[in-house]
């Protein structure tokens, strides 16, 4: 995952891409991780991990080991960028600090992993099987699936609600990170 991480933030330098253009939520950034990011840092190695205990709790579902490792791993604003030859956006979510926050809060807001993974189940998403990541396409709203077995990547099925598209987009995480390309 380094490898892929150390891609992406050579993709989105190369882009000159500023990390306060990000979304307006991140306006209340802890004043930590603004340091981080005026230093040209998109991904802040976290030093206080988050219990996945309470993802489970709330959802009934474990987080994977994988993506629960790549959210412990560093604080980042969210992963975004084209990918192959589809038109549309991928945007993974974010792991951020806010003012005050303790190292689980980023998972706990209305627009955070829980809320999302009982919006997928909502739509009857089995997460035993596929865990949302992630948006492909901001206009449809369209989940990134992780396949919680194999750890490949999907994109949400548009006429199937709760169910994602026959062929995965990537084979890993790593894979997809890999080949994100900014326009």
């Amino acid at each position: 995952m380094e490898e892929a991480i150390k891609h992406y933030t050579d993709t989105v330098r190369k882009k000159g891409i500023n990390i306060y253009s990000f979304p307006k939520q991140f306006t209340d950034i802890d004043p930590e991780l603004i340091r981080h990011f005026d230093a040209g840092e998109i991904f802040v190695a976290r030093q206080e991990h988050s219990d996945f205990e309470i993802f489970k709790r709330e959802v009934g579902y474990p987080m994977p080991k994988d993506i629960a490792d790549y959210l412990n791993a560093y604080w980042q604003p969210g992963v975004f960028g084209y990918y192959k030859d589809h038109p549309e956006c991928f945007m993974l979510f974010s792991a951020i600090r806010l003012k005050g926050e303790k190292p689980d809060d980023f998972f706990l807001r209305s627009d955070g992993l829980i809320a999302r993974a009982k919006k997928w189940l909502s739509y009857g998403g089995d997460l035993s099987r596929y865990m949302p990541i992630g948006i492909y396409d901001s206009y449809s709203c369209l989940f990134l699936l992780y396949e919680v077995g194999t750890g490949r990547i999907f994109i949400e099925d548009l006429d199937n609600e709760g169910g994602a598209e026959s062929e995965p987009v990537a084979d890993s995480l790593k894979e997809l990170i890999l080949g994100l390309y900014l326009k």
